[in-house]
């Protein structure tokens, strides 16, 4: 008997084959995307079909649209099936490339010489899945241990923060309904097809508290996120944008619709009316605008180099605010729908590389006990900054304009635009523990109004060395 036909007699009476086996799909060497369940990421990421066309082995062919149809049916994600069956062929040319074309020549130190060509996570997952799947259902009894592989840091990407800026200010060049998905996802820290998936009734309201319902890819479930407010107001827009466009009955049920322009526009899409259609938007789509956007926007780091905008980048960015913040790793997983830890370690190294940077340039302390790097310009005079600059007796004035009268001579400790440095500390420690005994002797010799300044002129120091002793505890922990 041919090893084809041993291995069909196997799957025939296997547990699989008397449950899942669809002969039908088994036939055809092109699987329609729809046709398996999945209509809407067949859109986003424009998969039409999944092939095996290209296969030499014909029970290799076999064993993989098996391994393609138990992914179906357990619900994977279509990009997952792409890249199993994609794996699977490359084996197929690696086998035949060797001289092994029979079943019984595949072992273990052939697929680990397989994975070692071209070392990868995702390749080494894809085989360790089947090569399970086909041992737990007596198709093909072969073993492999997935070994480890030293894998490189991911690379963390975010949009530092100067072109944040420069984004918020140009946001509205992009068409309305696509400047609020990107808002929307940098607020939820969404993947993108989570946020294209995101239905057109999403928020619920429970007395104040507002909620938002989204799909979270990686653990196949839909879940309700509290929101604040605004976020609220944001996506209520998007739903009026829809009312209006398409009409309130229409059923269309996602939250954010195509865009399309007139076809050569290139950066004029910018420049000419778009179309809406309700249709499912595809990442394609989404990552023309983002490109046509870093153009026309053009978002420059500050090195001066272009900077190009990906969905993920928000995302990315989002992790990293958290971690910046100190958010525990178990909410921001939550958050960004991650289903374990594993990529929190490099988000937090990144926030301590951008706390060690703020903890070097970010060196004021302002009225409000705020720490900040704000040094305001002196846009005329630029030359003359330095000799234009005014000491205090405790601190700095960082005046934008310093040829001009002061409004607030001699009060400084009031004044927006008065700074101290940690250099500032032991003379306000000194001056404040001097006010003390002022404060004791005025109110001794019952001077009213000389304790109610004093007690004025505490309250602004106390301010200033609260917020030194946070710079200060800011750059202990960078140096711990």
């Amino acid at each position: 008997m041919l090893p084809l036909e041993i291995l069909q007699e196997k799957i025939i009476n296997s547990e699989f084959g008397q449950k899942g086996l669809d002969t039908t799909l088994l036939e055809k060497d092109i699987w329609a995307a729809k046709e398996l369940g999945y209509s809407e990421e067949s859109k986003i990421h424009s998969i039409i079909n999944i092939y095996f066309d290209k296969f030499s082995l014909s029970w290799l062919k076999l064993l993989t649209k098996l391994t393609a149809l138990a992914t179906v049916i357990a619900k994977y994600s279509l990009d997952t099936i792409r890249h199993r069956v994609r794996h699977l062929k490359q084996l197929d040319e690696f086998l035949v490339s060797k001289g092994y074309i029979k079943p019984e020549d595949l072992n273990e130190h052939i697929l680990r010489e397989f994975v070692a060509q071209k070392s990868t996570k995702h390749r080494q997952n894809n085989i360790a899945y089947a090569v399970k799947l086909w041992a737990e259902e007596g198709w093909l009894k072969l073993i492999y241990t997935p070994t480890k592989i030293k894998l490189k840091p991911p690379k963390i990407e975010t949009i530092p923060e100067e072109v944040l800026y420069q984004i918020y200010n140009k946001f509205d060049l992009l068409p309305s309904p696509l400047e609020r998905l990107f808002r929307l996802q940098l607020v939820l820290g969404c993947r993108i097809g989570e946020m294209i998936l995101m239905p057109r009734q999403c928020l619920k309201q429970e007395g104040e508290n507002w909620f938002i319902l989204r799909w979270i890819g990686k653990r196949q479930c839909w879940r309700f996120y509290q929101i604040h407010h605004l976020v609220a107001e944001l996506v209520q827009e998007q739903q009026k944008f829809l009312d209006i466009t398409f009409g309130a009955d229409f059923d269309f049920d996602k939250l954010f619709c195509e865009v399309y322009v007139k076809t050569g526009a290139g950066n004029g899409a910018f420049r000419v009316d778009q179309v809406y259609e309700p249709e499912i938007l595809s990442n394609r789509k989404l990552l023309f605008w983002l490109k046509a956007f870093s153009k026309e926007a053009d978002l420059k780091d500050k090195h001066g180099n272009q900077f190009y905008l990906t969905s993920h980048h928000f995302r990315r960015t989002k992790a990293s605010i958290m971690a910046y913040c100190e958010a525990e790793d178990e909410y921001i997983a939550a958050v960004l729908g991650h289903a374990s830890l594993n990529m929190l370690p490099h988000y937090r190294k990144r926030s301590l590389e951008q706390l060690e940077k703020d903890a070097n340039s970010k060196s004021y302390v302002d009225k409000y006990g705020q720490i900040s790097s704000f040094k305001p310009k002196k846009r005329r005079y630029e030359k003359l900054a330095e000799i234009l600059k005014v000491s205090t007796p405790l601190g700095e004035c960082h005046r934008p304009t310093m040829l001009g009268d002061c409004q607030s001579r001699y009060a400084c400790l009031s004044c927006d635009y008065h700074r101290v440095t940690l250099e500032d500390k032991n003379i306000l420690e000194a001056d404040y523990a001097k006010l003390q005994e002022d404060l004791q002797q005025a109110k001794t010799a019952g001077q009213e109004r000389r304790v109610t300044e004093i007690n004025r002129l505490l309250g602004l120091q106390k301010i200033r060395l609260e917020g030194l002793e946070e710079l200060e505890s800011l750059k202990k922990r960078i140096h711990q």
